[in-house]
């Protein structure tokens, strides 16, 4: 039994095993439970509606999660319960979260689709789904979840176009990750309204059709650094006793070629990936005007043309993948100013001529270069 009136918890990243204690009991309104990173297994089936914020992350819980629709009074603002084994779909009683931010979902084994009462998380600025089985159309629901700043649905089943309403209503997005789905149809032109947004990753989809040139409105990916009026990579949450926590998002993008995943960096990485589709059409000579990009990845497409002669004005980029395209002419002479560039993948086009001498783009493996006369 938890001492009377308990307000903060926190026995995180131990080597606790056994089933979960009773959460439902002893606890004061606004009260922080933090779990994490532990070997707690079986059911969650009883939990206090006074939490104000509840992290359950990292451990062996398995079966569904419809424990949540017990938290009645909305007091809860943070709820993690990812990288478990829950199964099971996501109950329909969302309007219980009105004062929900940080939802996080991730890596378990949950589906179906979302539910329609997703709509009533008005104040959610995370919304973290990747590597579920979650499936069906985006509920057009999830539009009136206007202060979302970091939408991740990575590696899951999700299908139909990509909305349009995502660039028409969230236009606060920082992070917009789609990746591993089977999304179809062209790149919708409203994501271009996303001026905030610092993450696009479309890729390993069924899209078709031209790259939108008019991506290079995405103004947050034209300026170097971070915006300065608003801090997105943390977000607080506090108690009726001031107690604070920092909860710092993470990201997973392709990097040098793997998966990785990134704590605490999205003041600074700004990365487009639309790579694995079946994407047509020249490289947009405006994407060159991105100049705060440090990661481009636009592999595994039907690209034709030339590679822009302005793309060494991109000279932040860290990692630059090309391959597998239909690329073809000279590497433009721009690109020996690109000095940071450390990942430079061109493989398997119909690209010719010299590789630029005396620069960095001789130092790369022949590897990188193979499939081009």
């Amino acid at each position: 039994m938890w001492p009377s009136q308990l307000e903060y918890l926190n026995i995180s990243s131990n080597n606790i095993s056994g089933k979960i204690p009773d959460l439902s009991l002893n606890f004061a309104s606004g009260s922080v439970i933090d779990l994490s990173y532990n070997n707690f297994y079986g059911q969650i089936s009883k939990v206090s509606s006074a939490l104000a914020s509840l992290d359950l992350s990292r451990n062996n819980f398995s079966r569904g999660i419809s424990f949540i629709c017990q938290i009645v009074d909305g007091f809860l603002t943070f709820l993690d319960l990812s990288h478990n084994s829950l199964s099971g779909q996501l109950p329909d009683c969302l309007w219980h979260f009105k004062q929900l931010k940080v939802l996080n979902l991730g890596q378990n084994n949950l589906f179906g689709r979302l539910p329609p009462s997703i709509e009533y998380l008005i104040n959610l600025s995370v919304l973290y789904l990747y590597k579920n089985n979650f499936s069906g159309e985006l509920p057009l629901s999830l539009k009136n979840c206007t202060s979302l700043k970091s939408l991740n649905l990575g590696a899951n089943k999700f299908s139909d176009n990509v909305p349009v309403w995502i660039g028409e209503n969230l236009s606060g997005l920082y992070v917009l990750i789609l990746r591993s789905n089977n999304f179809f149809g062209t790149i919708p032109l409203q994501l271009c309204q996303l001026v905030n947004l610092q993450i696009l990753d479309l890729s390993v989809n069924n899209l078709l059709g031209t790259i939108p040139s008019c991506l290079s409105n995405l103004t947050s990916m034209a300026q170097q650094g971070s915006l300065q009026d608003v801090q997105f990579n943390t977000i607080v949450r506090s108690t009726d006793t001031h107690i604070q926590d920092t909860y710092v998002d993470h990201t997973m993008i392709q990097w040098h070629g793997d998966e990785r995943e990134f704590f605490s960096i999205l003041n600074f990485l700004k990365s487009i990936d639309l790579s694995s589709n079946n994407l047509t059409g020249q490289i947009p000579y405006e994407i060159t005007n991105m100049y705060g990009l440090i990661a481009l990845n636009l592999s595994m497409n039907a690209l034709f043309g030339e590679i822009p002669r302005t793309i060494g004005e991109m000279k932040n980029l860290l990692t630059l993948d090309l391959s597998r395209n239909n690329v073809s002419g000279r590497m433009p002479s721009s690109m020996s100013q690109m000095s940071l560039l450390n990942y430079l993948d061109v493989s398997f086009n119909n690209l010719s001529g010299r590789i630029l001498s005396s620069t960095q783009l001789q130092s790369f493996p022949p590897l990188r270069y193979n499939g081009n006369a």
